[in-house]
C-alpha cells in the first residue's frame, strides 16, 4: 500500500475543484512580475489563497528563471501549526494528494539524512504533525503550476533551535542545483495595518541585509525556518530581495486586524 497525504485544507484555503484552482493559479501567476533572479530557496506565505496567493505567485513566478526539463528536489519547510512538538518531522509519504494530482516525495534522500543523523537531531518519520498542517500543503499547488518534473522533502519543524533547521538545510542543499528550498510563513498577525508594516520591517531588514539579529523584532509564525535560511544564505554569500509584500488588509479591504505576507528570495 502506498502511503499518500491527502489535502487537509482543501475547500478552506484553496478551491478544491481542480479547474477552479488551476484558473486562480494561473491568474495569480500572470500578474507576479517576473524578476532576473534564480532562486536557490525562497520564501512564500501560507494563508488562503484569497488573502496571501497574490505574494505567494511572486516567490512562484521566479521557478520559470529554472531550467524547464530538469529534475528539481523542493525541499518544504514548516512551523507545526496544530502539533505541539520539539523536533523535526518528515512528511513520509509515497506522494502528497492536491486536486491538481499527486506529487511524489524524495523517500531516499529523507533515509539517507535519518540515517546520518538520526542519533544527533530530534527526528521522527511519525507524520503526525502534516496531517493538518496547512504550512506546507498550500504550497504544492503552486509548484505544480511552475515545475514540470519535481518530488518534494516536506519537513515540519516544532519547538527547536534555528541551527537544527539550517542543518537541513545544509544536507539536501548543499550546493545542489537540483535543489530548491521553500520556507514557508506567514508574518505578524492581527495588528492595525499599520502597526503591523512597521513590525514586518524587521523581518525584510533580516533578509535584506542577511542578519538575523533583526528577526528579534519579527514576529512571523515561521520564525525559525526564516532565521535558518537567512543564516545559510549569509554562510553560502548569496544574495536575497525582498520581492513582495501585503497584507490581508490590502485584499479584503478590513485594515484593524491583518496578517503579514511577504515574498523572499535568495540567489546566488
Amino acid at each position: 500500500m502506498l502511503a499518500v497525504r491527502e489535502p487537509a485544507v482543501s475547500n478552506m484555503f484553496y478551491p478544491g475543484n481542480p479547474e477552479e484552482l488551476k484558473q486562480m493559479l494561473t491568474y495569480f501567476l500572470e500578474q507576479a512580475p517576473l524578476y532576473p533572479y534564480k532562486p536557490e530557496a525562497v520564501v512564500s506565505p501560507h494563508a488562503g489563497y484569497v488573502y496571501s496567493g497574490p505574494t505567494a505567485a511572486v516567490s512562484y513566478k521566479q521557478f520559470l528563471n529554472l531550467d524547464p526539463d530538469k529534475h528539481y528536489d523542493v525541499l518544504l519547510i514548516g512551523p507545526s501549526h496544530y502539533v505541539p512538538f520539539g523536533g523535526i518531522s518528515f512528511g513520509y509519504y509515497d506522494y502528497w494528494e492536491t486536486p491538481l494530482g499527486d506529487v511524489p516525495v524524495n523517500k531516499k534522500r529523507i533515509e539517507e539524512f535519518v540515517a546520518l543523523y538520526k542519533d544527533k537531531l530530534p527526528i521522527t518519520l511519525n507524520t503526525l504533525p502534516h496531517q493538518k498542517e496547512h504550512s506546507l500543503e498550500v504550497q504544492v499547488p503552486f509548484l505544480q503550476m511552475v515545475l514540470k518534473d519535481f518530488s518534494i522533502i516536506p519537513v515540519v519543524y516544532g519547538q527547536i533551535d534555528f541551527s537544527i533547521v539550517e542543518e537541513v538545510i545544509d544536507f539536501f542543499k548543499d550546493d545542489r542545483d537540483d535543489t530548491v528550498v521553500v520556507i514557508s510563513t506567514d508574518l505578524s498577525h492581527y495588528y492595525p495595518d499599520e502597526v503591523a508594516r512597521q513590525i514586518d520591517a524587521y523581518c525584510h531588514l533580516a533578509v535584506e541585509k542577511l542578519d538575523i539579529s533583526y528577526l528579534d523584532k519579527c514576529e512571523a509564525c515561521g520564525k525559525i525556518g526564516l532565521a535558518a535560511i537567512i543564516d545559510y544564505a549569509r554562510k553560502k554569500g548569496w544574495k536575497s530581495k525582498v520581492l513582495d509584500y501585503k497584507t490581508s488588509g490590502d485584499t479584503s479591504g478590513d485594515r484593524s486586524a491583518v496578517v503579514g505576507y511577504a515574498s523572499y528570495i535568495f540567489y546566488k
